[in-house]
């Protein structure tokens, strides 16, 4: 009997996924790999800009997509299996900025920040009071936004805390030249999840949710999380 096939779409999201080389890797993209191997299904990954990676994974019906944040407003749009690695979020400014300091969410508003389209931090920072005419920048791509902070073009950016440190390290920069702010209570996000396609067939969901619950039993996310895990001063 021929494998299942099915398509798991990513983003640039390191290290929870993105692109080394040409070659896919990341704690979640490889727990996931590692779950379709043991549930005998084919997988293909596909490298893509979060909106279109986004989009396909709610229009075809053999697809996922990974890491997806899990909040209510997405929860009827997929299948969910997880959660995998995720960090704490948080408010940026360069160290450099040092008249930038809220001390509260109500004060974040009053600076520029750049995000993704369609992302968790799209619809969290509209919520706070940031509008797109005035202070919100929407690019499709997060390392459009690491640029523009670090060119000083934005005021604030906001990131995965893990996520974000390790973007950094792409740059050449360890740490020292940002300041952490205020926290993103993202109380509507259960973490990141593998989101599969409404329509995907039951016996491809039941055997990926096995696997999921047999790797992790063995420790195998803790053991890509330790892997991925950079020191940063």
């Amino acid at each position: 009997m021929a494998k299942q096939t099915i398509t798991i779409y990513t983003e640039q999201f390191p290290p929870y996924n993105f692109s080394n080389k040409g070659h896919l890797e990341g704690i979640n993209l490889e727990f996931v790999r590692a779950m379709c191997v043991d549930a005998e299904i084919e997988c293909q990954f596909e490298l893509l800009p979060w909106p279109r990676a986004y989009h396909l994974a709610q229009k075809k019906p053999l697809s996922g997509l990974v890491s997806t944040a899990r909040i209510t407003d997405r929860e009827a749009l997929f299948n969910w299996i997880g959660p995998l690695a995720s960090s704490k979020n948080f408010f940026y400014r360069l160290k450099s900025n040092e008249h930038i300091n809220p001390r509260d969410l109500a004060q974040v508003k009053e600076y520029s920040v750049c995000t993704v389209r369609e992302s968790i931090y799209e619809n969290f920072l509209e919520s706070l009071g940031f509008k797109a005419d005035k202070n919100l920048l929407k690019v499709s791509h997060y390392y459009e936004c690491i640029n523009l902070f670090l060119k000083n073009k934005v005021e604030l950016i906001v990131g995965s805390e893990l996520s974000f440190r390790y973007l950094l390290m792409q740059y050449g920069h360890y740490g020292q030249e940002v300041v952490k702010l205020v926290e993103l209570p993202l109380e509507r996000t259960q973490g990141n999840f593998l989101a599969l396609n409404k329509d995907i067939p039951d016996e491809i969901l039941l055997k990926l949710q096995t696997s999921y619950d047999r790797l992790i039993q063995r420790g195998l996310l803790e053991k890509y999380i330790a892997d991925y895990f950079v020191p940063i001063e």
